[in-house]
């Protein structure tokens, strides 16, 4: 499998290109010129646009790379009032109100089929309403839900604590220890290691 992290935008956001030939694009942040130019460099097709959640930094890149490849954009359906809410994006910050529309939306448990793989959707709520994960055999790309030895904020708009944890708990520490966690910002952890700060 092709995996590639980009690190993206002012908050840093790790951006991945993961897949074989055919590869999807999570969490385009910013800077898609960048991630542009990995896709080209490494003569991969990409397929689509994966957004684990809808923060600014996490979409900043879409429609760039959406209009250069001619890409659909996914995410969960509960996150389409965040994408449509720069109060609720977070994008009024950075001084713009950027609005983001899906071409289509997935559910908990929906299986996405690509070319050569498939990701399965967990619906992990808490960071946002729809925060979701994708999981790839024992591999994890975990959003703001999971970090290494810490987890997503909650005190922005739309976050609930209570859910983040039993996400968590639920959701992603029932997967096997070995899973590789690749989180929205910073180093990768395993599930085995984050079971014991939780």
């Amino acid at each position: 499998m092709f995996l590639k992290c980009i690190e993206v935008g002012d908050v840093v956001t790790n951006c991945y290109v993961f897949g074989k030939k055919e590869v999807v694009i999570i969490d385009p942040g910013d800077d898609a010129t960048k991630i542009e130019n990995i896709i080209v460099e490494n003569d991969l097709i990409p397929r689509a646009i994966l957004l684990t959640h809808g923060h600014f930094d996490h979409f900043l890149g879409c429609s760039y790379l959406k209009q250069r490849f001619k890409l659909p954009i996914y995410a969960h359906r509960v996150e389409k009032e965040i994408l449509s809410n720069p109060a609720y994006n977070l994008s009024y910050l950075i001084g713009s109100e950027v609005k983001i529309n899906c071409d289509g939306y997935f559910e908990d448990g929906d299986v996405l089929e690509f070319a050569d793989f498939s990701l399965k959707v967990l619906h992990t709520p808490g960071h946002t309403p729809g925060s979701s994960c994708f999981l790839y055999d024992n591999i994890l790309f975990s959003g703001d839900t999971l970090f290494k030895d810490s987890f997503g904020r909650c005190d922005l708009p739309l976050g609930d604590e209570r859910q983040i944890f039993e996400s968590i708990k639920e959701k992603l520490l029932v997967l096997p220890r070995n899973t590789k966690v690749y989180p929205g910002h910073g180093v990768p952890t395993t599930i085995g290691d984050e079971l014991k700060n939780f």
